[in-house]
């Protein structure tokens, strides 16, 4: 499969991931269970006149967007590829609310409009006036990855510059109705997250854009060489199995690799099988 070049990225998270030169100058802790994400001024890269109809998700998508592009210093786009779990859960929540509120009748219907998962990448292939591929993966925990597949695989099609991104976010209700269900946790600050031995998890937002390219320029900052999903493994050794074949697929041993990154939620029922692949690979190593 044909490897991609990174040369822009935007990222709106809860630690200051826009301003910051380096990563990171402070951390910023969670409001007990949760982390808010640090948001710009808007007015920096959308009109003031369509700033007012859009909700956070698609602020936070179209600014993090517009960063990217500005710092690959791209004219135009060949794809534009958005992945979500949630998608925009702002909107979607403020039309149902009015529905109960106003018993179903003077609906206005610019929060419905807005709720669907693709309002992100159509906002910004508005913006940009691309007309060309513009698909929203909504694979829960596998969407993000999915834009990197198809970015991928559509390189493979002669496509040169394409926009990806994840988008998400959280409201007042939402961390409400989780706390209910004892989906949260506050999560110690002296306990390692991949240590956890309690359910929950600590609840983000954000977005992140990147803008690929086919070809490596003088904006590269780093290649995607390969990329390879697992659904719901039964064993860690099923993940190492696969984490083994993968590396033997680019000539690569656990021992080439210098940085790991593993996608631990402080949620023991979900983590466990991570908490075993990590012991499991340091011994392997």
């Amino acid at each position: 499969m044909t490897k991609a070049y990174i040369n822009g990225t935007g990222c709106i998270s809860p630690q200051n991931s826009i301003d910051s030169e380096w990563f990171f100058d402070t951390i910023n802790p969670a409001k007990g269970d949760y982390f808010d994400a640090i948001e710009p001024s808007y007015k920096e890269f959308i009109a003031p006149n369509l700033l007012r109809r859009m909700g956070r998700a698609i602020k936070m998508g179209v600014a993090a967007g517009n960063i990217a592009i500005q710092q690959a210093d791209a004219k135009k786009v060949d794809a534009i590829i958005t992945g979500t779990g949630l998608g925009c859960f702002e909107d979607s929540e403020r039309f149902l609310l009015a529905l109960l509120n106003n018993e179903e009748q003077f609906l206005t219907p610019t929060s419905f409009i807005q709720s669907t998962h693709n309002t992100v990448g159509s906002q910004i292939a508005l913006l940009m006036k691309c007309h060309d591929y513009n698909f929203t993966y909504v694979h829960r925990g596998f969407s993000f990855e999915s834009t990197i597949q198809d970015a991928l695989m559509l390189f493979e099609e002669g496509k040169e510059t394409i926009l990806v991104g994840g988008i998400e976010e959280h409201t007042p209700n939402f961390v409400i109705l989780n706390r209910r269900a004892h989906k949260f946790q506050e999560v110690s600050s002296t306990t390692p997250i991949w240590k956890s031995t309690t359910p929950g998890i600590q609840m983000s937002e954000g977005t992140a854009c990147f803008i690929l390219n086919k070809t490596k320029t003088d904006k590269s900052l780093a290649s995607v060489d390969g990329i390879q999903t697992l659904y719901k493994p039964k064993t860690s050794a099923d993940i190492l199995n696969k984490l083994h074949s993968f590396l033997k697929l680019h000539s690569l041993t656990l021992a080439d690799i210098d940085v790991t990154l593993m996608g631990f939620s402080g949620d023991v029922n979900f983590d466990s099988k991570l908490q075993e692949l990590l012991l499991t690979s340091k011994k392997n190593r």
